[in-house]
């Protein structure tokens, strides 16, 4: 009996050990899109984290109110207690924010979380970044990861009923569906007057289904990909990421899909 007391009080210590290097931010999810707050230098407020943009980026207006110039501003970022230096490129990001109702600072990509262990549940949202090991999670699927243009991408097949295409997606968590590359599919017939068929956040079509590992999702949003990342099919967005805890494993070159 004190062996195993012993045993046991030190796997708690163990795990309160690694429990102590993960920093958790507090985000939610705004029409599909992943919000986080997160502070760069002295900008703390709200950025769109999009983990299939391989660069961060800060909002021009906002660089400029707070006196920054350049091109580019190196700085550290802040998610939770998790701190790392990040290169951000100043640029107008309209276009990425386009219909959302929040005030964004800018843009948290994949090479902020590169080498890290980031941990994301959609809903209700929860982000943790982990230096080093991180905990134990139990998974219902690992699946190999691929860095792609600078994002990190995993293979999938889609189908839209009659044909299946199998390639490697990025991970996006700043859209809400699934985005195919123009030299892959189309539209069957023109969506409603006024309706983007690129659309973030409000795709206008549906994927007969969608294969991820030995998942199969049916009726998924979909949307053609603007500007296609040469080598990938796509992105896949937070409808089906929604339904796991995703851990990106960088380091390892592994995703993890464990229970939400």
């Amino acid at each position: 009996m004190l062996r195993r007391t012993a045993a046991f009080a030190l796997a708690m210590a163990s795990l309160a050990t690694s429990a102590a290097r993960g920093g958790e931010a507090r985000c939610w999810l705004d029409r599909g899109a992943v919000v986080v707050s997160a502070r760069a230098g002295d900008i703390a407020g709200d950025f769109l984290l999009d983990l299939s943009a391989p660069a961060s980026a800060l909002e021009t207006d906002v660089a400029a109110a707070h006196g920054v110039g350049g091109p580019i501003w190196r700085q550290t970022l802040w998610l939770g207690r998790t701190r790392r230096p990040v290169t951000f490129a100043v640029r107008p990001l309209d276009a990425r924010t386009l219909g959302l109702p929040t005030t964004l600072n800018g843009l948290i990509g994949a090479d902020a979380v590169a080498g890290d262990v980031a941990d994301l549940r959609v809903a209700p949202c929860r982000l943790e970044v982990w230096r080093g090991r991180a905990p134990w999670r139990r998974a219902l699927a690992w699946l190999p990861l691929r860095v792609v243009g600078g994002v990190p991408a995993v293979q999938a097949t889609v189908s839209d009923g009659v044909r299946r295409v199998t390639g490697l997606f990025a991970i996006d968590t700043g859209t809400a569906g699934v985005r195919l590359s123009p030299d892959l599919a189309r539209l069957d017939r023109q969506p409603s007057s006024g309706a983007d068929p690129a659309s973030r956040l409000a795709p206008p079509a549906r994927l007969a289904d969608l294969t991820l590992g030995r998942r199969v999702f049916h009726d998924v949003p979909a949307a053609i990909e603007s500007a296609p990342t040469p080598g990938l099919a796509g992105t896949i967005g937070t409808a089906v990421w929604s339904h796991y805890t995703v851990r990106l494993d960088s380091g390892r070159r592994r995703l993890v899909l464990a229970p939400p």
